[in-house]
């Protein structure tokens, strides 16, 4: 393709450098030894960017959808059931199966990172009132960890 100077003469466009890849590799994809003679093709240096650029939506990746939340699920409700086996086995709620509390520090502790891991994650994402929600769950549920652990131990 030819394109007009400033002196409105066509000029054509400087060939694009190309380079040479020769396949070293022994066996070829099927496993099969390859021939002594070295497969070459020749590439441009530098892509035109200009053919390769495709829409945003066409590329593959992370499908965004809107930030709505499911219809009957809150995030108070996530919180809450995760909350829940952390108060299970901190004894504060009895055990379903039996009827008597059980404390198992480490499990209530695993239930608590597991809340922190999400306080970490959805850090900027939450609503003022669901970061506080989340925040005082913690803080309950560390103290209480911090009065058991020391007692049992």
């Amino acid at each position: 393709m030819t394109e007009p100077d400033a002196t409105g003469k066509n000029v054509p466009e400087p060939a694009s450098p190309t380079f040479k890849v020769r396949d070293r590799r022994h066996f070829t994809a099927e496993g099969e030894r390859r021939s002594r003679e070295a497969d070459e093709v020749e590439e441009p240096a530098q892509p035109d960017h200009r053919e390769q650029q495709t829409p945003k939506a066409a590329r593959p990746g992370f499908d965004r959808r809107p930030l709505e939340e499911p219809p009957d699920v809150s995030f108070t409700m996530l919180i809450n059931a995760m909350a829940q086996p952390a108060l299970l086995f901190l004894g504060e709620i009895p055990h379903p199966g039996t009827g008597q509390p059980a404390v198992d520090p480490e499990k209530a502790k695993l239930q608590i990172d597991m809340l922190e891991l999400i306080r970490v994650k959805t850090r900027g994402n939450l609503s003022p009132q669901e970061e506080s929600l989340l925040e005082q769950v913690l803080y309950q549920l560390r103290m209480l960890y911090v009065a058991r652990a020391g007692s049992a131990g």
